[in-house]
């Protein structure tokens, strides 16, 4: 039933535990509203019409238990977004038009960014795509006419191994510049060395295992990565120091762990960003490492398939966009050497 308020009469309808309210001016106005709502919602019910805040629910209960935690929380906001922005939970999913949905992407792009608001229709898109699967949604996907925004972009900054060393002598603890060392020669991603346990390092071997949860199956997928006589070296000073130490039960298995917690680190957001500061050199993040352990590679003549095998890439087409970059600066290099002002060079 209808209430006052102060500016008017607020209409109200529940289903399925979900309250979709409207602000009328009169009550007369509120209870028409209710009724028709209620005849909307039985409508859907008798075609068997799935709504937009089932469609939501469904698929983020699949994405909970398939996608790890920042992949679902991704999707997460994305449908927050979409609903803040006055889509009904409770409208049947074949109410979406193309129209509405191209002005709440160009909306975004400029309330957020571009960049933003393409990432938003990535993940409705897919979240469609596997409504259609199991949910029986209509085999059109309207987020798929929508073109995407434009972006800025800017290129993730690889430092030199000049400004690698700068920021290792900067840093303040033995085990911070034997993690840096680790990232540099495995070309691991952060969440790797992070969890990387003493199990599952190789010293007769020279190698460790890491473990990467990226496919789009959503497994985890280990690779033994071998390492350099200077990494192995610093596991090795690594297992002398951290032998002994007391920490929670169950947390003494990690190789590189918080003083903080006992535990594996998490995140570590600003701690390169401040050994880049203290170094004074221009600041990059850890997966820059990655990206300058491909360069060094590739600088050095390793075939491309030997590097996509080092960095565990799925795709050789990956490995490329990593080095890409560096083999177009050095053809253009290649073609301008040898250009000088002379008599006999009629470009010049």
């Amino acid at each position: 039933m209808p209430y006052k308020i102060k500016s008017g009469w607020m209409a109200e309808v529940e289903r399925k535990g979900f309250r979709k309210r409207h602000r009328c001016k009169t009550k007369r106005e509120a209870l028409a509203w209710e009724l028709q709502t209620r005849k909307l919602i039985l409508q859907r019910q008798q075609t068997n019409t799935v709504s937009l805040l089932e469609w939501c629910n469904a698929y983020l209960d699949f994405s909970k238990k398939k996608h790890v935690s920042k992949t679902y929380a991704e999707k997460r906001i994305a449908f927050s977004v979409f609903f803040s922005s006055g889509f009904a939970a409770d409208a049947g999913v074949d109410t979406l038009d193309r129209r509405s949905l191209l002005l709440h992407f160009q909306e975004q792009a400029s309330k957020r960014s571009g960049n933003a608001a393409n990432k938003d229709r990535k993940n409705l898109l897919a979240a469609w795509t596997w409504g259609v699967k199991f949910l029986g949604l209509p085999p059109q996907n309207p987020f798929a006419f929508v073109p995407k925004q434009s972006e800025q972009r800017f290129p993730r900054r690889v430092p030199s191994l000049q400004e690698f060393w700068a920021v290792y002598n900067a840093a303040t603890t033995e085990q911070d510049r034997r993690m840096l060392l680790l990232f540099l020669y495995t070309g691991a991603r952060r969440s790797e060395l992070f969890a990387l346990r003493w199990q599952d390092v190789d010293f007769d071997q020279g190698r460790i295992r890491l473990f990467c949860r990226k496919n789009l199956q959503g497994t985890v997928k280990a690779d033994w990565v071998f390492l350099t006589n200077e990494a192995l070296a610093a596991l090795k000073e690594q297992g002398k120091e951290t032998q002994g130490k007391e920490v929670p039960a169950g947390l003494e298995e990690f190789v590189f762990r918080d003083p903080e917690t006992g535990g594996p680190y998490l995140y570590r957001l600003q701690w390169l960003r401040r050994l880049c500061d203290r170094a004074g050199v221009p600041r990059f993040g850890l997966h820059g490492l990655r990206h300058l352990c491909a360069t060094i590679l590739a600088g050095r003549g390793v075939p491309l398939v030997d590097i996509q095998r080092h960095l565990r890439h799925e795709h050789l087409t990956t490995t490329q966009r990593y080095i890409h970059q560096l083999t177009k600066n050095r053809t253009v290099l290649d073609a301008l050497s040898g250009v000088v002002n002379s008599p006999q060079n009629p470009h010049a």
